[in-house]
């Protein structure tokens, strides 16, 4: 009874570690992430009515294996590599991370979970959600629904006559540089916007935003605070927009369903990806900019996908074109108001990081609040020892969450954490390096001098 009125004591003291919102049916579900790692069975209530108890009861067995703080490793990696692959979940634990899981050429080569997370618990993505919707988009414009340079206006009416929201086109929505406020709350701190979290601690600005009556709708109306492709500005507004102008599109063709279903229609189902939870507005909008959560077994389904170039091979040996690899590719192309982001993807190629552009797009108050809290300021490029840069996308989110697709070394990389100042100095090189030298020893493992000479 002491632990639990102690656990109790957490939840409403701790803003902090106020950290998953589920959205059910009828309502929202508010818990302590605290009391989801130190409960079983409030996890277990939590779970059964997300309606997955059943879906947990049936991986039992392959779940009961991975226990909290145990690594499992696939067969064959050897003692050097699993070394090297406990040096990056070590580092993650000691920085507020909740798991790891390592997948290349397919197969799950490591996994780990700290900090009293468990394998089967869906996680909240924050903004690793965005990067969903770069790839909807890529569909839409597969399907005939829309193209990427059509002017917004020809669907959302309400901009027709705005001499300055009728330029916006999908491309800006989709790289951030609409023009439009970034985010709705107007009593949201300076910066907030960009952690789209209603100025309030870890995830608890997510709690607020579920009492929206309409967030589609209030980014239709929102204020324009610079002209269309001229500036990147990263917050939710854009991703409600084009949620709004989709749903319009798809109405239009007499689609019955919501803008989250259809995404479930056309990416997740395809590949077996079963969504955790999605917070959704009264409307039943689902937040696009930061809603989701998955499991990390889950999530790196999404991170495979986007690595077979937009295809997927099902249980039965067949390999279906989800969207054409040429459609997917412009989700990576570096977009012109910042060569870190394409479609709703970071991109560090570059050598820019997150943190180099964020800080300096001139958003008053936005380089405090992603110092004290977001995302990696201080992040040096990921490069081979040969000084040649790493191509990586990343789908990004509050609290260092992270799913890394490294197309060069055919490997997915899944990362989650709780929001805490713990975790603020989590760097991507920091973590990815020793992943790296493990996968691919013969691009990143210094040779000694005259080595090479040797081998000749």
């Amino acid at each position: 009874m002491n632990r639990l009125n102690r656990s109790a004591d957490s939840f409403a003291l701790s803003t902090s570690r106020l950290a998953m919102v589920i959205a059910l049916a009828g309502g929202v579900l508010c818990v302590s992430s605290a009391a989801l790692g130190q409960n079983g069975r409030l996890r277990d209530r939590i779970a059964e009515r997300m309606g997955q108890k059943q879906e947990q009861k049936q991986e039992k067995g392959a779940e009961s294996e991975v226990k909290t703080g145990e690594a499992t490793v696939a067969a064959g990696v050897s003692a050097e590599q699993r070394t090297l692959f406990d040096t990056s979940a070590d580092y993650s634990a000691k920085l507020a991370g909740r798991a790891v899981l390592v997948q290349h050429k397919g197969q799950t080569l490591y996994q780990r979970y700290n900090n009293n997370w468990r394998a089967e618990l869906p996680h909240p993505l924050a903004s690793g959600t965005k990067s969903f919707t770069g790839v909807a988009a890529m569909i839409a414009v597969q399907e005939g629904l829309l193209t990427l340079d059509e002017k917004a206006c020809l669907t959302i009416s309400e901009w027709k006559d705005d001499p300055v929201k009728s330029q916006i086109t999908v491309r800006n929505l989709l790289e951030l540089s609409s023009g439009l406020q970034p985010d709705s709350n107007p009593g949201a701190r300076k910066g907030s916007a960009l952690l789209g979290d209603g100025g309030k601690p870890g995830f608890a600005g997510a709690i607020d935003r579920t009492g929206r009556d309409d967030w589609f709708g209030q980014a239709v109306a929102a204020p324009m605070t610079g002209k269309p492709g001229e500036q990147f500005a990263y917050g939710g507004n854009h991703f409600y927009a084009f949620g709004e102008l989709l749903q319009r599109k798809l109405k239009a063709k007499g689609y019955k369903g919501t803008v989250w279903d259809w995404y479930t229609e056309k990416i997740f189902n395809p590949i077996g990806l079963k969504v955790g939870f999605v917070g959704k507005d009264k409307k039943g909008n689902a937040n696009l900019p930061g809603g989701c959560g998955l499991s990390a077994r889950e999530w790196v389904k999404f991170g495979q996908f986007i690595l077979n170039q937009g295809s997927w091979t099902t249980e039965k040996g067949e390999k279906v074109t989800i969207i054409k690899p040429e459609l997917l590719a412009e989700c990576f192309k570096n977009s012109a108001n910042n060569p870190s982001y394409g479609l709703t993807w970071w991109l560090l190629r570059s050598g820019d990081t997150t943190s180099s552009v964020a800080d300096g797009i001139g958003r008053e108050g936005l380089s405090e609040v992603l110092k004290r809290r977001n995302f990696d300021q201080q992040s040096k490029p990921i490069t081979t020892p040969d000084g040649k840069a790493v191509e990586v996308y990343m789908a990004a989110g509050l609290g260092k969450q992270r799913l890394y697709v490294l197309p060069q070394f055919d490997l997915v990389v899944v990362r989650f954490a709780e929001n805490t100042s713990a975790g603020v100095k989590f760097d991507n090189r920091a973590f990815l390096e020793p992943i790296l030298k493990a996968v691919a020893p013969e691009a990143f493992v210094e040779k000694k001098a005259g080595e090479g000479e040797k081998k000749k």
